[in-house]
This record gives C-alpha cells, structure tokens and sequence, in this order.
C-alpha cells in the first residue's frame, strides 16, 4: 500500500469512526467534519499531484470541486423554500467552476496529458453534484449522507494503490471501463447499501429471541412498551382517521410520533411495534472499510 493510500485510508477511517459515534448517540454529525474531511482530502490531492509533476488541467479539476464542496457549507443557497434568488456572488462561483471544468476537459481532449488517471479525476467534481442531485431527489434521506460522500469523492477521487488489496477486482480487460464508470465513493456507497441488507437478518434475529416471530414486522422493527418509547424510532402502528388500529411497515418521516402515541394510550394500547433510526454513519464506515480491503462487492454477486 503506498503511502497516499494508507495516508488516505488512516483519515477515512479515523474521520468515519467520529461521525459514526456521533451518529449512533445523537443521529446528527455536525458539518465541521466534512469540511476537515473534504479539505485534508484535498490537500493530499494536491501533494499528490505535485509530486508526480500532474499537467494542470489536473488542478483545474481539483479547483473546480473545492468551489462546489466548499459552497455546499459557506453562503446562502440560491433556492430555498421562497424559490430562487440570484446571488451574484454564488453564481460566479459556480460559473467559475465550470468554466475550470469545461476547460480542463476540452484540453484533454486535445492533447496527450500523460495522465492514465485523468478520467477518474474528471469524476471528482461530477460526483459532488450527483451525491448532492441524489439528496434532492430522497436517494440519500440526510444531508450528512451526501456531505460524507461529498467528502469522501475528494478524498478518494480515484482507486486508491492499496496493494495487495482490494482482494475483488474487476477483469483486468474491462477494469478502466469500471473505475470510470464506477467512481471509488460509489463503491462505498455500494458496499455499505449491501451492508444494509444485514439490517433485517439481525433484527430478525433479535426478535426470535424474545418470542416476536410475526412477519413482515419482525423483519423491520421490534416490539416496545408504549410508556417506554425510545427515541430514535419510528412507530409502525397508529390509529388512523377512522379509528381502525393499523400496522405501517414503512412509517412516514413526517408525521408527529408524539400525537401518534397519545391516540395509540387512548385505544387501550400498550406495546408497539416500532422501527429503529440505523445510524447511516455506522454501515458507511463499513462500508469504506470494505471497499478498501474487499473491493466491490457487485463484482461477487455478478462475477
């Protein structure tokens, strides 16, 4: 392992385990985090590229996502929920970054950069607005989620020399197709989805033990009593508009957990079933470990 990739692996891992006790205590990460993240990712990139003499079409790129990264914590967003608002200064930014992006492509386009890795890089600043497209969208349901990938995708801008790990990797005649396609923090990504899917074996598991066998519930929640309610939980059962005592497998994020409880008291109800708010951060960490050591985990289910 080369000392970028274990330089790069020690800040991941360390940063990870911070945001994922705070997670798992609190199920916030405050933004300072990322920024020190993002910003010793960054900064080894930077190293990195002045030690092996990197054309600068290559720190256009880098300046190109430190804007967006950068503009996702400083500064008023141009749409909030009182529609858009044109803030010369933002939008200068932003045109800046793409023009530093546009050109950096367009000249490697037209010339050999000597750089093998310049297509990973060119993803750099492509993957800060897809991670942050993502959000808008609900793919990822947190905005720490998306500043950790954010984070992340500058950290790891390309397939980290881990040798002799990943112990998966791609056949070698397709490899460059899938680390192009395939960006490191989507791996991670990837890896910590499948890791999620562990979720409900283990809470099946823990419901066996205590003589709760119904399904589909038992799959994504556990039984509590109702006086007792923990706090990072969502209830799987209400009392709807018509006074009907209904189970919900996937409970609104939105509804009021407090009014929610005082009409399940009122029916006569005393334990529910509710489903646990999984620390994002926890899997994430897992899932980064993963990638580094193990390598893609699609590549096992589609060898």
């Amino acid at each position: 392992m080369d000392a970028f990739a274990a330089a790069r692996l020690a800040v991941g891992a360390g940063l990870l385990s911070v945001a994922a006790i705070a997670d798992v205590r609190t199920r916030r990460v405050a933004d300072p985090l990322w920024i020190v993240l993002g910003t010793v990712g960054l900064m080894l990139l930077v190293v990195q590229l002045l030690t092996s003499s990197a054309p600068v079409e290559a720190f256009g790129l880098v300046a190109a996502a430190a804007i967006l990264f950068y503009a996702i914590f400083y500064g008023r967003p141009l749409f909030d929920t009182d529609g858009f608002h044109p803030r010369p200064w933002r939008i200068g930014m932003f045109g800046l970054a793409g023009l530093l992006l546009t050109w950096s492509a367009s000249s490697a386009l037209v010339r050999d950069l000597g750089m093998p890795s310049y297509p990973q890089f060119l993803s750099m600043p492509i993957m800060v607005l897809v991670y942050q497209g993502f959000y808008q969208m609900r793919l990822l349901h947190g905005g720490a989620d998306a500043k950790a990938l954010i984070a992340l995708t500058l950290l790891l801008p390309t397939y980290p020399d881990g040798s002799p790990f990943p112990l998966v990797t791609a056949d070698p005649r397709i490899g460059p197709a899938m680390q192009l396609l395939f960006p490191f923090s989507l791996v991670i990504l990837v890896d910590t989805a499948l890791l999620y899917l562990a979720v409900p074996l283990v809470i099946l598991s823990f419901n066996v033990s205590r003589g709760d066998r119904q399904l589909p519930e038992a799959l994504v929640g556990y039984r509590v009593d109702l006086d007792r309610l923990p706090r990072n939980v969502w209830l799987m059962e209400r009392i709807d508009d018509r006074g009907a005592h209904v189970l919900v497998l996937l409970p609104s994020r939105g509804r009021d957990q407090t009014r929610e409880a005082e009409r399940l008291q009122g029916a006569g109800v005393k334990r529910v079933w509710v489903q646990p708010k999984i620390p994002f951060m926890v899997p994430l960490l897992g899932g980064f470990l993963m990638a580094f050591f193990v390598g893609n985990l699609l590549l096992l289910l589609f060898p």
